[in-house]
């Protein structure tokens, strides 16, 4: 009965309870702390935590920066290889880079179509090869123009021709060559076609597990629009990883200021242009303009001894003499003129 508690202690326990003084026997050593301050306990706030789910199967093995790299990479051969297409085709077309991903290369090879158009080629001298996969209702699109069609959309879903796939060849050719061009950021290379599939499962340029980078283009031209794939195994690019960097991108692109515009210069030298000589102006009334006949003579505001203003396009850069070389006339050009003088004529 030495467990039972007397009314004075009962009365006692009431009252602390009422108090608020009264803790379970678990809260007292948190409690002595506080009455020890001679304050309230006080409340230590909650801490979040953020958690990043980490795939094992799937390692970041590029890094954001290099991912990035890549991204502004492809983002100009986008802008470089939608001219080429729209000199090819002679219609407007646009590309866009949609998105550069990390993934295996089964989980490429299961995105693919069956039937599609897979080409296979190296970088020498990189070891390995790469895919340039291009969705066949574009490549119909480009095949119907190439032939002299208007390139309407089409449904089909067979294997290329060997004619279709020759005029194809020119145009993926062409693509390598505007891939080549930007990646002499990075170093020379040399990107060549080893080979043409349709189906996905018969391509094994890297085991089913191995890292790509996949490079996705949207192509959208006046009747739809296509996607184009550039897979690149991380093996093949393992070796140059450490240019694509940011430091080491930013250093390549000032390196190669002089070669771009040297290669610019080459484009432009090659690219035709109007060349006109105006004789000479004059102002008349509707109703001497509707009675101009043959053999009538309307007089310039130029002297017959004075030069001729040549326009390249729409406008002046030249002054010259007219002439005849042969059986055709000419301009001799007698004088450049300058850019102010120029829009001045």
């Amino acid at each position: 009965m030495s467990d039972i508690l007397s009314q004075e202690e009962v009365d006692a326990l009431l009252s602390a309870v009422s108090a608020g003084d009264f803790c379970g026997a678990e809260a007292a050593p948190a409690a002595e702390p506080a009455a020890a301050g001679g304050g309230a306990p006080a409340e230590e706030p909650e801490v979040e935590r953020s958690v990043k789910i980490y795939d094992f199967r799937r390692p970041d093995r590029v890094s954001k920066d290099q991912m990035r790299t890549l991204q502004n990479l492809h983002e100009g051969y986008a802008r470089l290889f939608s001219t080429t297409l729209t000199s090819y085709l002679r219609t407007l077309v646009e590309i866009e880079l949609i998105s550069v991903d990390q993934l295996t290369y089964s989980e490429f090879m299961m995105s693919i179509s069956n039937p599609s158009c897979i080409y296979i080629f190296d970088i020498e001298p990189l070891e390995g090869s790469a895919i340039f996969e291009i969705n066949p209702s574009l490549v119909f699109f480009i095949v119907d123009r190439l032939f002299g069609g208007q390139g309407a959309p089409t449904e089909q879903n067979r294997e290329l021709t060997e004619i279709e796939r020759s005029v194809l060849n020119k145009i993926i050719e062409r693509a390598l060559v505007d891939l080549k061009e930007v990646w002499e950021h990075v170093g020379i290379f040399s990107p060549k076609i080893q080979g043409y599939e349709t189906n996905p499962q018969f391509v094994q340029i890297a085991p089913p597990g191995e890292t790509v980078i996949l490079i996705s283009l949207e192509v959208r031209l006046k009747n739809g629009s296509g996607l184009i794939s550039i897979c690149y195994p991380f093996m093949l690019l393992e070796s140059v990883m450490g240019k694509l960097s940011g430091e080491s991108w930013i250093s390549s692109q000032r390196t190669s200021t002089q070669e771009t515009r040297r290669l610019i210069e080459k484009e432009i030298s090659s690219t035709n242009t109007r060349v006109a000589a105006v004789i000479g102006q004059t102002n008349l009334t509707v109703r001497d303009l509707l009675q101009l006949q043959p053999g009538d003579v309307v007089v310039l505001d130029k002297l017959a001894s004075s030069d001729l203003v040549v326009q390249v396009g729409t406008k002046p850069k030249f002054l010259g003499k007219v002439g005849v070389v042969g059986n055709n006339k000419c301009i001799q050009v007698t004088s450049i003129l300058d850019r102010e003088v120029g829009e001045d004529e």
